[in-house]
């Protein structure tokens, strides 16, 4: 990538996003989606009158921006997040059918690190509001499998933002990001959670640089040790599947990212109600953004 090439991504929004930062390609290699974030049984909802808080803590280290023949392509390159993200949802008493029904918001806070060509600044500020709107919860009969549809999911533009800028913790444009999430019990002992999610971005006036649509799919296979520990293995694969635009052309041969991510991931139930997650991700077959380490502790609890 060519510094006047960087430029001009700089100008759009360097890393910033919602608290999943690094994802695709996009605008500077950036998602509002927090890719890696759904590995945790997923398809649970709080149950109808019932209200839950979740804090998602991440923090993120790349030392390479790659192109698409996956090679780093920014001298001097460097990427440093530490987020955190409250998230509150609530189940109604009402029901559609056999579907539970619920809502919920997302507000993450950023510090925000980035370096590239001899460049370098930091940014301390609110991201992106993440709303759910609606969100869709079924079980079945038996109990062992759990699932949630929230074809309404969208990213606001309320972070913190100057196209002058290279760190970002805002995008400054919609993102609309239905999504679906799953989790089955195959044994008591057993836990399996997946997560499949598109991406849609409207345009960034400021830049007039409108990003491509990310497919994303994420997973988790747990066992759990006894009523207190689960251990797993959990990762997640995304990829760009239209082109990014500038100014209506095609930017950069369409500038597709693409990242996959593998890595161990630890439960403790404090009580049944309340748990905490460490997890650690490695990215690999990046294409078109960073690439590097990411490490989460989540944890959840009724109000």
């Amino acid at each position: 990538m060519s510094k006047k090439h960087f430029a001009v991504l700089a100008s759009a929004t360097l890393f910033s996003g919602v608290f999943g930062l690094q994802s695709e390609a996009t605008e500077n290699g950036v998602t509002n989606y927090p890719v890696g974030v759904n590995t945790v049984l997923n398809g649970l909802l709080p149950a109808p009158g019932e209200t839950y808080f979740y804090n998602y803590f991440q923090f993120y280290r790349a030392e390479h921006f790659n192109n698409s023949e996956r090679n780093s392509s920014i001298p001097k390159f460097h990427v440093e997040l530490v987020v955190d993200a409250p998230r509150i949802v609530h189940t109604w008493n009402q029901r559609l059918g056999p579907f539970t029904l619920a809502s919920g918001a997302i507000m993450p806070i950023f510090h925000t690190e980035v370096a590239a060509w001899g460049m370098k600044q930091t940014k301390n500020d609110i991201g992106d509001m993440i709303v759910h709107p609606l969100l869709f919860g079924y079980s079945n009969d038996a109990h062992n499998f759990f699932t949630f549809l929230a074809p309404f999911d969208m990213a606001l533009p309320t972070g913190a933002y100057d196209k002058n800028r290279i760190a970002n913790p805002g995008q400054n444009h919609l993102a609309f990001m239905p999504n679906v999430m799953s989790t089955w019990f195959p044994t008591p002992k057993v836990e399996v959670s997946t997560a499949f999610t598109a991406e849609l971005y409207t345009k960034n006036h400021d830049t007039n640089y409108k990003s491509g649509t990310v497919l994303s799919v994420e997973g988790m296979v747990g066992y759990s040790l006894n009523e207190k520990w689960q251990v797993g293995v959990q990762g997640f694969f995304s990829k760009q599947v239209t082109d990014d635009k500038l100014d209506g052309d095609t930017y950069l041969n369409g500038f597709r990212g693409q990242v996959a991510a593998f890595g161990p991931q630890v439960r403790y139930n404090i009580t049944p109600a309340i748990a905490v997650v460490a997890k650690y991700q490695h990215e690999f077959a990046v294409e078109n953004r960073s690439e590097g380490d990411k490490f989460w502790v989540q944890f959840a609890f009724p109000l």
